[in-house]
Protein backbone atom coordinates (compact mmCIF):
# COMPACT_ATOMS: atom_id res chain seq x y z
CA UNK A 1 0.00 0.00 0.00
CA UNK A 2 1.16 3.49 -0.63
CA UNK A 3 1.33 6.21 2.00
CA UNK A 4 -2.11 7.49 1.02
CA UNK A 5 -3.71 4.11 1.71
CA UNK A 6 -4.22 3.12 -1.90
CA UNK A 7 -3.23 -0.33 -3.04
CA UNK A 8 -0.34 -0.82 -5.44
CA UNK A 9 -1.88 -3.42 -7.69
CA UNK A 10 1.41 -4.71 -9.01
CA UNK A 11 2.69 -5.74 -5.60
CA UNK A 12 2.65 -9.22 -4.16
CA UNK A 13 1.07 -8.44 -0.81
CA UNK A 14 -0.97 -10.37 1.70
CA UNK A 15 -3.95 -8.24 0.70
CA UNK A 16 -3.58 -9.25 -2.96
CA UNK A 17 -3.35 -12.91 -1.92
CA UNK A 18 -6.62 -12.58 0.00
CA UNK A 19 -8.31 -11.05 -3.05
CA UNK A 20 -6.99 -13.83 -5.27
CA UNK A 21 -8.34 -16.45 -2.87
CA UNK A 22 -11.82 -14.91 -3.02
CA UNK A 23 -11.66 -14.68 -6.83
CA UNK A 24 -10.65 -18.34 -7.05
CA UNK A 25 -13.67 -19.27 -4.93
CA UNK A 26 -16.03 -17.12 -6.97
CA UNK A 27 -14.90 -18.58 -10.27
CA UNK A 28 -14.26 -22.17 -9.23
CA UNK A 29 -17.67 -23.41 -10.42
CA UNK A 30 -17.34 -21.61 -13.75
CA UNK A 31 -19.93 -18.95 -12.92
CA UNK A 32 -19.26 -15.80 -10.91
CA UNK A 33 -22.66 -14.88 -9.54
CA UNK A 34 -23.88 -11.51 -8.34
CA UNK A 35 -24.21 -12.82 -4.77
CA UNK A 36 -20.59 -14.00 -4.82
CA UNK A 37 -19.40 -10.55 -5.90
CA UNK A 38 -21.60 -8.97 -3.24
CA UNK A 39 -20.05 -11.31 -0.65
CA UNK A 40 -16.55 -10.22 -1.72
CA UNK A 41 -17.56 -6.58 -1.23
CA UNK A 42 -19.18 -7.33 2.13
CA UNK A 43 -16.13 -9.18 3.44
CA UNK A 44 -13.75 -6.48 2.19
CA UNK A 45 -15.66 -3.73 3.97
CA UNK A 46 -15.87 -5.70 7.26
CA UNK A 47 -12.23 -6.81 7.47
CA UNK A 48 -9.46 -4.60 8.89
CA UNK A 49 -7.00 -6.25 6.49
CA UNK A 50 -8.67 -4.28 3.70
CA UNK A 51 -8.93 -0.91 5.42
CA UNK A 52 -7.52 1.75 3.17
CA UNK A 53 -9.23 0.40 0.07
CA UNK A 54 -11.72 2.93 -1.15
CA UNK A 55 -14.84 1.81 -2.96
CA UNK A 56 -13.41 3.26 -6.16
CA UNK A 57 -10.27 1.10 -5.78
CA UNK A 58 -12.14 -2.10 -5.07
CA UNK A 59 -13.07 -2.85 -8.67
CA UNK A 60 -9.46 -2.43 -9.69
CA UNK A 61 -8.31 -4.74 -6.86
CA UNK A 62 -10.81 -7.40 -7.93
CA UNK A 63 -9.84 -7.01 -11.59
CA UNK A 64 -6.14 -7.30 -10.77
CA UNK A 65 -6.75 -10.42 -8.67
CA UNK A 66 -8.78 -11.95 -11.51
CA UNK A 67 -5.91 -11.23 -13.92
CA UNK A 68 -3.40 -12.87 -11.58
CA UNK A 69 -5.59 -15.94 -11.23
CA UNK A 70 -6.18 -16.15 -15.00
CA UNK A 71 -2.45 -15.87 -15.72
CA UNK A 72 -1.53 -18.71 -13.37
CA UNK A 73 -0.21 -21.81 -15.07
CA UNK A 74 -2.44 -24.07 -12.99
CA UNK A 75 -4.26 -24.29 -9.66
CA UNK A 76 -1.30 -25.65 -7.65
CA UNK A 77 0.93 -22.78 -8.79
CA UNK A 78 -1.54 -20.04 -7.83
CA UNK A 79 -2.24 -21.76 -4.50
CA UNK A 80 1.48 -21.97 -3.79
CA UNK A 81 1.89 -18.28 -4.65
CA UNK A 82 -0.97 -17.39 -2.31
CA UNK A 83 0.45 -19.55 0.48
CA UNK A 84 3.85 -17.88 0.18
CA UNK A 85 2.22 -14.48 0.67
CA UNK A 86 0.22 -15.79 3.64
CA UNK A 87 2.98 -17.35 5.73
CA UNK A 88 1.21 -17.20 9.11
CA UNK A 89 -1.60 -19.46 10.28
CA UNK A 90 -4.03 -16.62 11.02
CA UNK A 91 -3.75 -15.26 7.47
CA UNK A 92 -4.27 -18.70 6.00
CA UNK A 93 -7.33 -19.31 8.16
CA UNK A 94 -8.71 -15.94 7.10
CA UNK A 95 -8.09 -16.74 3.43
CA UNK A 96 -9.87 -20.07 3.78
CA UNK A 97 -12.78 -18.40 5.60
CA UNK A 98 -13.07 -15.75 2.90
CA UNK A 99 -13.05 -18.42 0.19
CA UNK A 100 -15.68 -20.45 2.03
CA UNK A 101 -17.83 -17.33 2.45
CA UNK A 102 -17.71 -16.58 -1.26
CA UNK A 103 -18.31 -20.22 -2.24
CA UNK A 104 -21.29 -20.44 0.13
CA UNK A 105 -22.73 -17.02 -0.81
CA UNK A 106 -25.42 -18.57 -3.00
CA UNK A 107 -26.35 -20.97 -0.16
CA UNK A 108 -24.97 -24.06 -1.90
CA UNK A 109 -21.52 -25.40 -2.57
CA UNK A 110 -20.95 -26.96 -5.96
CA UNK A 111 -18.46 -29.84 -6.38
CA UNK A 112 -15.76 -27.62 -7.98
CA UNK A 113 -16.05 -25.21 -5.03
CA UNK A 114 -15.66 -28.12 -2.60
CA UNK A 115 -12.57 -29.25 -4.52
CA UNK A 116 -11.08 -25.76 -4.31
CA UNK A 117 -11.75 -25.59 -0.57
CA UNK A 118 -10.08 -28.99 -0.14
CA UNK A 119 -7.08 -27.79 -2.15
CA UNK A 120 -6.87 -24.65 0.01
CA UNK A 121 -7.09 -26.78 3.17
CA UNK A 122 -4.24 -28.96 1.95
CA UNK A 123 -2.05 -26.08 0.74
CA UNK A 124 -2.62 -24.04 3.91
CA UNK A 125 -2.12 -27.12 6.13
CA UNK A 126 -5.40 -26.61 8.00
CA UNK A 127 -6.90 -29.46 9.97
CA UNK A 128 -10.48 -30.65 9.66
CA UNK A 129 -11.58 -28.96 12.90
CA UNK A 130 -10.28 -25.56 11.73
CA UNK A 131 -11.94 -25.97 8.35
CA UNK A 132 -15.26 -26.99 9.93
CA UNK A 133 -15.18 -23.96 12.24
CA UNK A 134 -14.40 -21.56 9.39
CA UNK A 135 -16.99 -23.11 7.10
CA UNK A 136 -19.61 -22.81 9.83
CA UNK A 137 -18.80 -19.11 10.28
CA UNK A 138 -19.02 -18.62 6.51
CA UNK A 139 -22.39 -20.36 6.39
CA UNK A 140 -23.71 -18.11 9.14
CA UNK A 141 -22.22 -15.03 7.44
CA UNK A 142 -20.58 -14.40 10.80
CA UNK A 143 -17.41 -12.35 11.23
CA UNK A 144 -14.26 -14.35 10.65
CA UNK A 145 -11.66 -14.53 13.42
CA UNK A 146 -9.22 -11.62 13.67
CA UNK A 147 -5.63 -12.06 12.55
CA UNK A 148 -2.58 -10.50 14.11
CA UNK A 149 -0.48 -10.42 10.96
CA UNK A 150 0.00 -7.20 9.10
Amino acid sequence: MSKNGHVHFSDETRQAALFETMILAAGSDGDVSKVEVEEIYRRVFERPEFHGIHASDLRQAISRAAQQVAQAADLPSILQSIAERLPDRGSRELAFGLAASVAWADRRTHPPEVELLKALQHTFELDDAEVARLYELAGEQAPLPPTEAR
